[in-house]
């Protein structure tokens, strides 16, 4: 072998053998050894951006669309804010269609000042409309305001003579007896016998400072309609010993367990008595007046009524008598089970007796009476007690101060027929005392007014000092003659002295001596524009 040719194949064998090692990873340099490059995806294209951006407008366009629609005479605030919004939100989406077609941009953008048109011409119709009912309002307003403005009158605490108004709890103290006297002597209005108003059970009245709410109403025929809010202090039953069974068969209990768990003695229920029927209650038992019949079902002996007596839950039982069907009668407080021999069988024997419900209490309220044409008004406040109330004799001889605070509730009404204020419906506020037993006077304010609306006024009622008497009558400088004035203030603006305010303290049942409650009503005039009639009711704190 020649020296050339030995070169040549080494030459070729170094090529093979680096070829060799470059491709079974050993030795070569370390930029050979490195991974390959990952390879970048390429991006959307314009094509599909256009795409993107297109369905984007046309989306924001439909909500807009749907939007719009919405705006009608009647829409609300928000309805017109959300397609307003969404008109706006067609034109963000177009300025960002940077990869849209220009041509079909300005087709878009068409579109959006057609919508924003529609919502415009829709805004304009539905002032319109607004405008409109605002102006049926006003005008609704006012003359609700003028109506209330004569109903309340001149002296809207009249007990005596023309224009006299009344109201009181019946003699069976379970409705309220409204009377007045027409400024007018409309025989309409001019009742020989008091109005009796019935508790409306469907409405509720929110209680006011601790004392219940209820609603009392009347429509009788051809003499309008009566509507009458009061404010009642009563107590809320409390829990006593357990129902239990007598310690033996004939003791004197209100009610009698026997062995099968049926009370009271003689196996039925003693409903002669008012404490018992003020006891029984079901919701079966659910009319406001008269009787209510439970028919005897098919082959039963007995009826079976849910219910509760003395507060415990349980069940009544009534077999009838011979030809009868048993029933409830509605009684003064609770209800009086008849024709047949009634029975109760409660749920658990160590369930508390409750106490008796509450009927001896003081009440307060305001009385309003709209007459059968309703042009004339008439509108008025009263402060009374239902049952017998522990007296307030002999006040005269405490010392010292008592605060008492509670609520009020009255008729009001702003009047103008200038373009002022009208304004007009019911109140309730705050009433606080301060009764000096050292000079037997007392002062009051009526503040924190809610107007009909439901918004808060700026008012406050100054009850100016007056004096009281030995028996706990509010009344004049020395507790009799002539009631005290008001001074109705609006703001920082008092109006002239004014109107009158009464009333008596209740009840010193307490230890102290000092009266528990102070009830009275109160009238009151700013200037020549308002008019005022409420009545408050006030515990001792």
């Amino acid at each position: 072998m020649t020296s050339a040719s030995f070169r040549l194949r080494a030459v070729t064998l170094a090529a093979c053998c680096g070829v060799l090692l470059v491709g079974c990873g050993g030795g070569g340099s370390e930029e050979s050894r490195m991974p390959p490059t990952p390879t970048t995806p390429p991006g959307p294209s314009d094509a599909d951006l256009a795409r993107e951006q297109r369905e984007r407008i046309n989306t924001a366009i439909g909500m807009a669309e749907t939007a719009v629609a919405a705006v009608t005479d009647d829409a609300t605030d928000a309805q017109v804010t959300a397609a307003d919004d969404a008109i706006k939100a067609i034109e963000t989406a177009i300025m960002a269609a940077a990869n849209v077609p220009a041509p079909e941009k300005t087709a878009f953008t068409g579109i959006h000042k057609a919508l924003l048109g529609q919502l415009n011409a829709a805004n304009a119709s539905r002032k319109t409309a607004m405008d409109a009912e605002q102006k049926a309002k006003d005008a609704a307003m006012m003359k609700t305001a003028m109506m209330l403005y004569r109903g309340i009158g001149e002296k809207p605490l009249a007990r005596t003579g023309e224009g006299a108004r009344t109201a009181a709890y019946d003699s069976d103290n379970d409705e309220i007896d409204v009377n007045f006297d027409s400024d007018d002597d409309n025989a309409e209005l001019d009742l020989a016998t008091p109005q009796p108003l019935k508790e409306d059970k469907k409405t509720m009245v929110a209680d006011l400072y601790g004392w219940k709410g209820k609603r009392y109403t009347a429509s009788p025929a051809g003499r309008g309609m009566y509507e009458a809010h009061v404010y009642s202090d009563i107590e809320d039953p409390k829990p006593g010993k357990k129902f239990g069974r007598p310690a033996a068969p004939n003791d004197d209990f209100e009610y009698q367990v026997n062995a099968d768990g049926v009370y009271p003695n003689t196996g039925g229920i003693d409903t002669g008595t008012a404490a018992v029927q003020a006891r029984v209650a079901s919701p079966m038992f659910d009319q406001t007046a008269g009787k209510k019949e439970f028919k005897l079902p098919d082959n039963t002996l007995a009826v079976k009524i849910p219910g509760s007596y003395h507060g415990v839950s349980g069940e009544y039982s009534c077999t009838p008598n011979t030809n009868e069907v048993c029933s409830a009668t509605k009684a003064t407080m609770g209800f009086t089970l008849a024709n047949g021999t009634w029975t109760f069988k409660p749920n658990n024997l160590n369930d508390p007796v409750m106490s008796s419900p509450d009927t001896i209490y003081a009440s307060y309220g305001w009385w309003l009476h709209k007459s059968a044409d309703g042009n004339t008004w008439t509108a008025s406040a009263f402060a009374a007690n239902k049952g017998t109330v522990e007296t307030a004799s002999g006040i005269v001889d405490l010392k010292g101060t008592a605060k008492y605070v509670g609520g009020a509730a009255g008729k009001y009404a702003l009047h103008s027929s200038t373009g002022g204020t009208n304004d007009a419906g019911h109140f309730t506020a705050k009433a606080t005392l301060e009764a000096n037993f050292n000079t037997e006077k007392i002062t009051g304010t009526i503040d924190n007014f809610m107007g009909a609306d439901g918004k808060p006024r700026n008012w406050s009622v100054e009850l100016k000092e007056s004096g009281f008497n030995t028996t706990g009558t509010i009344l004049g400088a020395d507790g009799s003659g002539t009631p005290m004035e008001t001074v109705w203030t609006m703001g920082n603006k008092d109006a002239l002295a004014s109107g009158e305010w009464q009333g008596s303290f209740q009840d010193t049942t307490d230890t102290s001596g000092v009266p528990k409650v102070a009830i009275g009503t109160f009238s009151s005039t700013y200037n020549g524009d308002g008019r005022m009639v409420g009545a408050f009711g006030a515990n001792k704190e």
